[in-house]
């Protein structure tokens, strides 16, 4: 049997935070999502920087049967 990696709250902010989102390690996954929001609609966001945003987006849809419940509704909020 194959077994999956979940991804929990500290996978969810590490993927963030790779995207160049400024977060704080004690954050729940929903503050890291709100954050995310508000650092996406800054206007002075470069291109890559916003796409790299998007990509981890897709890769966490892309993996949603996997999130743990706390970052499946972060998900949401971002979605």
């Amino acid at each position: 049997m194959m077994i999956a990696e979940l991804v929990d709250q500290d996978d969810f902010y590490q993927l963030l935070q790779s995207a160049g989102i400024p977060l704080e390690s004690h954050w729940t996954s929903e503050q890291c999502a709100l954050m995310a929001l508000e650092w996406r609609r800054d206007d002075q966001r470069n291109a890559q920087m916003a796409a790299e945003f998007d990509r981890v987006i897709g890769e966490l849809k892309h993996k949603e049967q996997l999130l743990l419940p706390e970052v499946k509704a972060a998900l949401q909020i971002l979605v």
